[in-house]
């Protein structure tokens, strides 16, 4: 990942981010992103800034919107996670490499979302962060289907997001 510039993110941008991050995935990482938080622009394909708190990744911006990385998802209680959906334990080791979650492999889905809205994904067992991803259908629709992809995962436990440190 090819940093361009780096820097101390201002409040204010901090608190537009923190909002965007509560009205797309329901997720309120307040308490997580205090203090020292810098912003970095990223020439990539997919993700265009990080917020950066003591060298890991704590949320991504995609041309989509952000997103909490699962680094930033640990810190906080099950309860906070937002929009989730839970899948099996036949799903985790496909979700966990980076596969989309299709709605077979989904046990449980709370929140109220809607497509294109972010998702955590987390597994039934452990109930621990697993992906991070985008509705392709609203939770109502995943409940109503029997089939279909129902989230297209776009960070995981894993990937280069989950490796980079700064």
């Amino acid at each position: 990942m090819k940093v361009s510039r780096r820097h101390p993110i201002s409040e204010k941008d901090l608190q537009e981010v923190l909002e965007e991050l509560r009205v797309s995935s329901g997720v309120s990482l307040g308490e997580v992103l205090t203090g020292l938080v810098e912003v970095a622009y990223v020439k990539d394909d997919d993700i265009e800034r990080l917020l950066i708190k003591d060298g890991k990744v704590m949320a991504f911006e995609r041309h989509e919107g952000w997103f909490p990385t699962i680094h930033a998802l640990l810190q906080l209680d099950e309860g906070n996670y937002g929009h989730v959906v839970i899948v099996d334990m036949g799903a985790v080791k496909p979700v966990a490499s980076g596969a989309d979650i299709m709605v077979p492999g989904i046990v449980e889905v709370r929140g109220e979302f809607e497509e294109g809205d972010g998702v955590v994904v987390i597994d039934e067992r452990n109930r621990r962060p697993l992906a991070v991803g985008i509705a392709l259908m609203s939770a109502r629709e995943i409940e109503e289907s029997e089939r279909g992809r129902a989230v297209r995962n776009v960070h995981h436990v894993g990937d280069r997001l989950w490796e980079a440190r700064f």
